[in-house]
């Protein structure tokens, strides 16, 4: 090797130690790894201003697409419960769970890469089958039509899938309402999925902690309580189906919560596990310092770890 390459390498290296060493620091200071500081420095601040925008969008939402370069681990097929496209992956084998997963975007927004990356990771690293609706969103539809919808899926997977396979995940908007269409299924009498887990549920479309308001820098509760009064429509906005936390949770299958304490959503999670363990339920909740909504979806080491936690109660849940 000659001297110029050497010295080369030699200062390569130097610059990698220097970030690592850096960002060591960086991570014992904060409570944080770099990644979650450069995800939360990312994010932008929900307005009145992105409200209107969203809300004058008038697209058909009916339809999306996987984005280019997510792969999954085994086919995935496409179809239809009345109006809702549905996307499915099927389980390794017939032992393993099927994962309903219902995604966030304060009801008017539909799914992101992050979302299918983590149902791709999770199809992946536990065999379990993946069902992914794209259930009807604002401003056309409401909450009274996409619970019928989910429903009627619900219904119809139970006509191939024993209930004891399922488990109905969600984030943010997509906690809440797999909190409230499991509410519903108990009120129905349906065989109740096996497992919940929650992350960063909004379980109060009125909701949110003022007092968190300066630390969470995406969420921002005057404008949700726009968006879930649009989405009750003509239903109260404290009508569990739309406000999960007023429901009973009695009966309701063993549940995982998550949440970080730099969110708005914070406070209500709390609450809700609390209302759960009250009811009998058997719950857990996890608590992410200094981290915010939905952190288990970040690319960041917190996040990474979560997805892993969540894989295990997938594993778990595997076993008849």
């Amino acid at each position: 090797m000659n001297m110029k390459l050497k010295k080369i390498l030699q200062r390569v290296a130097a610059v990698i130690i220097a970030i690592i060493v850096a960002g060591g620091a960086v991570w014992l200071i904060t409570g944080r790894s770099p990644m979650a500081i450069i995800v939360k420095s990312a994010l932008h601040q929900m307005d009145t201003e992105s409200y209107d925008k969203a809300m004058a969008d008038k697209t058909d939402k009916r339809t999306t697409e996987i984005p280019a370069g997510i792969v999954f681990p085994r086919e995935v097929a496409q179809y239809t419960i009345g109006t809702m496209q549905v996307f499915e992956v099927p389980a390794e084998n017939e032992e393993k769970p099927v994962v309903l997963y219902l995604h966030g975007g304060a009801y008017v927004h539909n799914f992101t890469s992050q979302h299918w990356k983590a149902m791709a990771e999770w199809a992946k690293a536990t065999g379990c089958g993946i069902v992914a609706p794209n259930y009807p969103l604002l401003p056309l539809h409401t909450a009274a039509e996409a619970h019928l919808l989910m429903m009627q899926l619900y219904r119809e997977l139970l006509k191939g899938i024993p209930a004891h396979r399922i488990l109905i995940m969600g984030d943010s908007a997509g906690g809440g309402f797999t909190l409230a269409l499991a509410q519903q299924i108990r009120n129905d009498s349906l065989d109740l999925p096996r497992h919940l887990v929650l992350i960063s549920p909004w379980v109060d479309v009125m909701g949110g902690d003022s007092s968190l308001q300066e630390r969470d820098n995406w969420l921002t509760i005057d404008v949700l309580q726009k968006y879930g009064t649009a989405w009750a429509g003509q239903m109260d906005v404290a009508d569990p189906m739309i406000s999960p936390i007023y429901g009973d949770m009695e009966g309701l299958p063993p549940t995982d919560l998550y949440t970080g304490t730099w969110e708005v959503f914070y406070t209500d999670v709390c609450k809700t596990y609390d209302k759960m363990k009250a009811a009998g339920v058997d719950a857990h909740l996890h608590v992410a310092q200094k981290m915010g909504h939905v952190y288990p979806l970040w690319p960041s080491h917190e996040g990474g770890k979560a997805r892993r936690e969540i894989a295990e109660i997938i594993k778990t849940n595997s076993k008849n």
